[in-house]
């Protein structure tokens, strides 16, 4: 993930999730929004309940490497991850296939528009 593609700003952050389109599931929560920007943007939300910070960090590392296997970033939207704390760090095939179903969902409708 380029830095580019990363939204870091809190305004911007709280702009996302004020707007409150998002999908859900056991693990995940996908806020998003249209940019201007032409390319997609990706934010990642974690609170302390996940772990220490060598734990959020390996987080942090293997949803980056999720999505940059799932999206390609030409569709202008911004896109907030919040991680749940059932999110094992050990389990990355499950977590994987879970992230990949909802932004499979995401992708279905932001193409129906």
């Amino acid at each position: 993930m380029k830095k580019r593609n990363i939204v870091k700003k809190y305004r911007e952050f709280k702009e996302i999730l004020e707007l409150k389109h998002f999908y859900k599931n056991e693990l995940f929560k996908i806020y998003f929004r249209h940019n201007s920007y032409g390319f997609t943007r990706v934010g990642l939300l974690l609170t302390k309940k996940n772990g220490n910070a060598v734990i959020r960090n390996k987080i942090k590392r293997q949803i980056r490497s999720i999505v940059d296997s799932i999206i390609s970033y030409d569709i202008p939207e911004d896109i907030i991850i919040v991680v749940n704390m059932k999110y094992d760090v050990n389990e990355f095939s499950k977590n994987k296939e879970k992230l990949t179903l909802l932004f499979n969902t995401l992708l279905g409708e932001l193409n129906e528009k």
